[in-house]
C-alpha cells in the first residue's frame, strides 16, 4: 500500500524503519520491503489480463518519486526559512504521487468511493462481460464472499484511477497554498504511515475519516517527505490561515507543536503501522 521508494525516505542509518503497531501496541523494527504490503492487493481479476495496478502505479507516480523528493529535501535543507523553493514542475509532480497515494490505500479508496456514491454508472459499465469473467474465476457460485471482494476491488480501483478523477483532485491541490516545513533546528522526528496522506478539517478541529474528503476547503493536507520534511498543502480562504499564504512555495522552520500536531493525525488515520 506504500512503495518502498517511498519508505526509503524514513530509514535509520541501518536502513531500519522504526514501527509501532496501533493494533498489538508493540514497537519494532523492519526494512522497507517487508512494511505496509499485502500479497496480490493490486491485482484486479475482473479483467482479462488479471491487470496488476501495482505495475500502473509504478509507471505514473513511483518513477517520479524519487527525484521529485529528492529535489525538495535538498533544497529545504539548504534554504533559508522564508525562501520560495516550489516549481510548478515540481508541485505538478507531488499532486500526482499524493492523489495516487491517497486512492492507493485502502481506506481512503474505500471512505472515497463512498462519498461520491458512483456505484449505479460503474457498476453498470461492463456489468455482464465482469459478471461472467467472476463465474469463469470462482464458478458457479461468483456471488460468494471471494466474488463480491473481488468485483468490490475492481470497482474501487477503476474508480480512484480514471483520468476525471487524477485530474480533478490534483487540480484541487494545485490551487491551494504549499508551505514545506523542516524540522531542523529542533530535531522532532516527523511520523508517517501505511496511511500517509493525512486530512484534518479545520473547521469541525477533526482528523476522522467522516469528516474529511480532500475537496472540502475546510481540509489542510499533511504528506511528510521523510523524517524531517513536511509538505502542508492549505485551504486559501480560511481566515486561520491567512498570515500563511504570504509563504506559499516557502519552505519554514517548523515547530515542535505543529509536528506533534501531524504525528498525532498519522496515528489516529493510520491503518495499522505508523513509522516512528
Amino acid at each position: 500500500m506504500v512503495p518502498q521508494c517511498y519508505l526509503n525516505y524514513f530509514v535509520n542509518e541501518n536502513r531500519r524503519i522504526n514501527v509501532f503497531d496501533i493494533i498489538q501496541l508493540c514497537e519494532y523494527y523492519s526494512s522497507p520491503k517487508d512494511l505496509a504490503v499485502r500479497r496480490d492487493y493490486y491485482r484486479d481479476y475482473l479483467k482479462n489480463d488479471e491487470f496488476i495496478w501495482e505495475e500502473h502505479y509504478s509507471a505514473i507516480a513511483e518513477s517520479i518519486l524519487p527525484k521529485t523528493f529528492d529535489y525538495i529535501i535538498n533544497k529545504s535543507v539548504h534554504a533559508k526559512s522564508g525562501e520560495k523553493i516550489l516549481t510548478d514542475v515540481i508541485k505538478n509532480n507531488m499532486a500526482l504521487i499524493i492523489i495516487t497515494q491517497l486512492f492507493r490505500t485502502e481506506k481512503w479508496r474505500y471512505h472515497s468511493y463512498k462519498t461520491f456514491s458512483p456505484e449505479i454508472p460503474l457498476i453498470l459499465n461492463g456489468f455482464k462481460e465482469k459478471l461472467q469473467l467472476l463465474e469463469k474465476r470462482c464458478g458457479k457460485g461468483y456471488f460468494s464472499e471471494k466474488g463480491i471482494e473481488a468485483f468490490a476491488r475492481n470497482q474501487y480501483l477503476e474508480f480512484a484511477n480514471s483520468e476525471f478523477i487524477l485530474y480533478t483532485h490534483r487540480q484541487i491541490l494545485l490551487d491551494r497554498t504549499w508551505i514545506i516545513f523542516k524540522s531542523i533546528k529542533n530535531k522532532k522526528r516527523i511520523f508517517s504511515s501505511d496511511n500517509p496522506v493525512l486530512l484534518y478539517n479545520i473547521d469541525l478541529d477533526s482528523f476522522d475519516l467522516a469528516d474529511n474528503y480532500i475537496n472540502d476547503l475546510n481540509n489542510t493536507l499533511f504528506f511528510p517527505l521523510s523524517t524531517g520534511i513536511l509538505l502542508m498543502i492549505l485551504p486559501n480562504n480560511n481566515t486561520q490561515l491567512i498570515d500563511f499564504c504570504d509563504y506559499a512555495d516557502c519552505v519554514l522552520d517548523g515547530s515542535e507543536k505543529l509536528f506533534n500536531f501531524h504525528n498525532r493525525g498519522q496515528m489516529m488515520q493510520a491503518s495499522r503501522q505508523v513509522f516512528t
